[in-house]
């Protein structure tokens, strides 16, 4: 795994390089201005990966690719032909090959495998480093559709960007993401889970996790038809997402079950944000075709974790899911359309690593 993160690391210096040395011999004064600028972006781009470096020698970064070979071959075939279209020098390029160069270097820095990757990064910048990488293609598109408009190629180098940039978001979703309400699967769930609490087993933080279920599905199902239920999750899973904090992540855990992954919460502010969805859900109103809005509710369970270096890294996700479903089934004995009594995760016998 370090070695793909070093790799990751070196194409981005390789590229922040080359628009250094762009910056130095353009002949045309806005563009080297430009290339300086996305010279530092990449610079930018480099000390994520050193985090991240440091970060899995600290032991914070869990282990989360099935193929490891597989994908150290894949990221050095992606390192051999970025350096291919590197030019060896750009003394004496025109300001147009200049930027045809750079086109074609930010095809293979577009690959998904880097935004898989980058999800690993210290939780909660993660949204804020892919709306930077954005920015930063938008950036060399834009440049090459400014002073290259009249080339036909370039413009058809510019527009296979954006469609790589678009299609490898879109694969990226496909991998992570709901397609029914947009929300993190359960994969995307696990993944960010075992980062928050590796995090949370190496300094000792507060963290909480909620299981939400959807009171009674299968009558809304069987009474108004499963349009009627696709609606219902999906009116759910928005309240979810106005009742919890920017910091917080929300997922379909599976069928008419959601999860909350709350980072810096203890048992005060979780009893809080629960209270929060079960009152924002009873303000669902779900359209349905000549009838009136349909209601729902929900019944709520939550954790908290607070082991610092006692709990497993490895363990901990799975502790904590259980502990949640514990406090879930309370909910649901005691009547539904409520939270579950709270539990604190208790810290296993193993060290995070």
């Amino acid at each position: 795994m370090r070695a793909i993160l070093e790799h990751c690391a070196e194409m981005d210096a390789l590229a922040a390089r080359t628009y250094q040395r762009m910056s130095e011999r353009c002949p045309d004064v806005d563009v080297a201005c430009e290339f300086g600028e996305l010279a530092d972006e990449e610079s930018g781009h480099v000390a994520w990966w050193r985090e991240l470096l440091a970060a899995w020698d600290q032991g914070l970064v869990p282990d989360v690719v099935n193929d490891t070979e597989g994908l150290q071959g894949h990221i050095e075939a992606l390192h051999d032909e970025l350096a291919s279209a590197v030019p060896a020098s750009v003394e004496g390029m025109s300001a147009q090959q200049m930027l045809a160069a750079a086109a074609r270097m930010e095809f293979f820095m577009l690959d998904p495998t880097f935004g898989e990757l980058l999800d690993l990064t210290e939780p909660g910048s993660v949204r804020r480093r892919r709306r930077e990488y954005a920015g930063h293609v938008e950036h060399v598109v834009e440049l090459i559709e400014r002073n290259l408009s009249d080339d036909p190629l370039a413009g058809f180098l510019a527009r296979v960007l954006k469609r790589a940039w678009s299609d490898n978001l879109r694969l990226a979703a496909y991998a992570s993401r709901d397609v029914l309400t947009g929300l993190y699967n359960r994969r995307g769930l696990m993944n960010h889970m075992r980062q928050w609490t590796a995090w949370s087993s190496r300094y000792g933080r507060a963290l909480a996790v909620l299981l939400v279920d959807v009171d009674d599905f299968k009558r809304v199902n069987d009474t108004y038809g499963h349009a009627a239920g696709d609606r219902t999750l999906k009116a759910v899973a928005e309240g979810l997402r106005e009742a919890v904090r920017e910091s917080d992540l929300v997922a379909r855990y599976g069928g008419d079950e959601f999860a909350v992954l709350a980072p810096e919460t203890d048992m005060v502010v979780l009893s809080a944000l629960v209270s929060r969805i079960v009152q924002r859900t009873r303000e669902v109103r779900v359209p349905l075709e000549g009838r009136e809005p349909l209601t729902v509710t929900v019944s709520v369970g939550g954790a908290v974790t607070t082991a610092g270096p006692l709990l497993s890294a490895a363990s901990a996700p799975d502790g904590l899911l259980a502990a949640a479903d514990r406090s879930l089934y309370d909910a649901k004995r005691r009547g539904k359309d409520r939270g579950g009594e709270l539990y604190l995760a208790p810290p296993s016998s193993g060290i995070a690593s």
